[in-house]
């Protein structure tokens, strides 16, 4: 309810259910709604033509010319990154043995979703092994940042579309660049360590061409983006704002 008369202004209580006012006795709800009923109208055409600017960006935004489209595709590319061979690796236990190409999918799957994943963190104190599981640890904690910048970069990319920006996805691109080369580097690292301990429960190597693909695409993501984002910024100049943009459909509107 108003919290005042619409005619004579007088105060209205939360506990005041009666549809008129008590003190000029007009019925509040039927006050001059046809001018109310023009302003809603108004403020429903303002909120369209809003929506139409916003939809315009969007589709130039994504499916707007050739580089864009390439972009939206290359948004998705990195998913590539996810399936390819990163280790190849040599498991030895007394009684077991195993020998596996792992990529990110297959750690989440065949390791992380069946095994204590977040015990590994209490064996990075431990004397013989702390130090080598700390890098693995690492390693895996970077290839998860990669991938939840490149998955996040995605919704980004659709959503700063309809503002015409692509600063952030730039930012994204270059977490996940910097984290696919930090998991290689650490997971190098944990091999070399193992190498030297003394407890030989694992032994492998790197596949280098497939940390080379998802850094590569994530890359070029970095580069498709500053472009895209410079594209933006020229067409946010030349095209009319938002504001421009609703007074003119308004105007041919009524024309």
């Amino acid at each position: 309810m108003a919290s005042k008369c619409p005619k004579c202004g007088a105060p209205l209580h939360w506990y005041n259910f009666r549809a008129e006012c008590k003190n000029c006795g007009v019925n509040i709800p039927n006050y001059n709604w046809e001018a109310r009923l023009e302003e809603d109208s108004e403020n429903a055409e303002v909120a369209f033509a809003k929506l139409h600017y916003k939809l315009a960006n969007f589709k130039s935004g994504t499916v707007g010319s050739f580089p864009r489209i390439l972009r939206l595709v290359f948004t998705l590319l990195p998913l590539v990154a996810l399936v390819v061979p990163l280790v190849k690796m040599n498991l030895v236990f007394p009684f077991y043995e195993k020998s596996e190409s792992v990529s990110f999918l297959t750690l989440v799957l065949n390791y992380i979703t069946k095994l204590d994943f977040f015990g590994g963190f209490s064996l990075m104190s431990a004397t013989a092994l702390g130090p080598s599981v700390k890098l693995l640890m690492f390693s895996i904690l970077a290839a998860f940042i990669a991938v939840a910048a490149g998955v996040l970069n995605f919704f980004v990319v659709l959503i700063a579309a309809i503002n015409l920006r692509a600063g952030l996805n730039v930012v994204l691109n270059v977490i996940a660049t910097a984290g696919w080369c930090a998991s290689a580097v650490f997971i190098s690292m944990f091999i070399t360590t193992q190498a030297q301990n003394t407890i030989n429960v694992f032994s492998g190597n790197v596949v280098w061409w497939g940390y080379a693909i998802g850094i590569a695409l994530f890359a070029a993501n970095v580069i498709i983006n500053i472009l895209t984002s410079r594209s933006f910024k020229k067409q946010r100049k030349e095209q009319p704002t938002i504001e421009e943009a609703v007074e003119k459909e308004i105007a041919e509107l009524y024309n």
